[in-house]
């Protein structure tokens, strides 16, 4: 599933749902202190039948994300200082760059031996926008049964987000982040979409941001 934000006109952004709504969007007023985040450990899993157990979400072949802490995760985490939270990405696997493509290939192998995943928190980040204005940013999900578990950003055009970025480079927001919650309102990507659309005058994005 796709859903993308493009611009009716000059003075505003509409995103379009699956269902086929529109709705104007909206720019930036402050921002709330964001979390540190960044930090990386290692994960070591004992067998590929450890590794499957993992649920991670693999909508974002560049980003992949843990969407529950089950199976060897949560094992790990009884008897680990270094928790595995939910969101957290793994950006490599023996050492090497992990894409979700290569996941799914080591996934049907029968003999890989220890597994090391190098796991990285995301920052959380808080923009707050007013309108009028456009948004000028993409998003996208997938809709399957292991699907995305949020909407994450595509790309960023000229709009709010954009000057956002400009003025809080510190708080800047980019592609692969997530939109966690809308005006303090989570739910699954598609309510995260329709809740952009609110006629509130100020807009809070609650945004994980991961260094890619």
């Amino acid at each position: 599933m796709f859903c993308g934000a493009c611009c009716a006109a000059d003075s505003e952004l509409v995103v379009q749902n699956e269902s086929g709504t529109k709705a104007p969007l909206a720019p930036m007023l402050a921002a709330m202190p964001a979390g540190t985040g960044g930090e990386r450990f290692v994960m070591t899993l004992k067998d590929v039948n450890a590794f499957k157990t993992l649920d991670l979400d693999l909508s974002d072949n560049k980003c992949v994300i843990f969407a529950n802490c089950d199976g060897a995760a949560a094992e790990w985490n009884k008897q680990s200082l270094s928790q595995v939270f939910r969101f957290d990405r793994v950006i490599e696997l023996n050492g090497q760059p992990c894409l979700a493509t290569d996941l799914v290939e080591k996934s049907k192998s029968e003999d890989l031996g220890t597994l090391q995943l190098t796991i990285e928190r995301p920052q959380k980040r808080m923009l707050y926008l007013q309108k009028p204005g456009r948004l000028g940013m993409d998003l996208t999900y997938t809709k399957t049964r292991k699907g995305s578990i949020k909407p994450w950003i595509t790309n960023i055009a000229d709009g709010l987000v954009n000057q956002w970025n400009a003025n809080m480079p510190e708080l800047a927001v980019g592609p692969h982040d997530r939109i966690i919650s809308v005006n303090g309102s989570g739910g699954t990507p598609s309510d995260l979409v329709q809740l952009l659309g609110s006629p509130e005058e100020t807009l809070q994005l609650e945004v994980l941001h991961y260094n890619i």
